[in-house]
């Protein structure tokens, strides 16, 4: 009777331990679901203006690559590669939100702003990444890409998230070609 009760206990610990472990591991993709989404939940919207290339990689699928109007600032004092930097946004008169400041601080909450990291620095300019430098698509996939926009999503930290591709002002549709397996 007694070594029953034992037994019991054992199996009881090893249910405990294993909810734990299952615990940890669905907090761990929690964390990375709310992460990888937060700036999708934040309320500023802004469109901004950019000039694509679009290539190709074997083993990444086909994407496009979207340098920034905003991707090449007037130089910061003190500013060094890998800082992070904060640029201010303003919208112009058609609703494209362009350069207005910069700092090393992060601005106001009042602010419209996006962060990014320095990748180089010239002596007038430094070039900053922001994250949403790629756009993945699927294979075959055809749409226009010059005068092309990008509507992002800004997080209350300055993350951001492309929310859709524009085109004078109205989201792209893409167009996939019909290929068989012998194409």
């Amino acid at each position: 009777m007694r070594f029953i009760k034992m037994e019991q206990k054992s199996k009881n610990k090893e249910y405990i331990k294993l909810v734990i472990i299952l615990l940890v591991l669905f907090g761990i993709l929690g964390v990375f679901l709310l992460y990888v989404s937060y700036p999708l939940l934040g309320t500023k919207t802004v469109v901004l203006a950019t000039f694509p290339v679009d290539p190709f990689d074997l083993i990444r699928g086909q994407y496009i690559t979207i340098g920034y109007e905003i991707g090449r600032i007037p130089l910061i004092d003190s500013a060094e590669v890998g800082d992070t930097v904060y640029v201010t946004l303003e919208e112009d008169v058609n609703g494209t939100s362009r350069y207005k400041s910069a700092s090393l601080n992060k601005p106001s909450k009042d602010d419209v702003f996006i962060k990014g990291e320095i990748k180089s620095v010239s002596s007038e300019s430094m070039r900053i990444e922001y994250g949403i430098e790629q756009y993945f698509f699927e294979r075959g996939a055809k749409f226009p890409t010059r005068g092309m926009e990008v509507k992002v999503k800004l997080s209350n930290f300055g993350g951001a998230r492309i929310v859709e591709l524009l085109q004078d002002g109205e989201p792209i549709e893409i167009e996939y070609e019909n290929k068989s397996l012998t194409s």
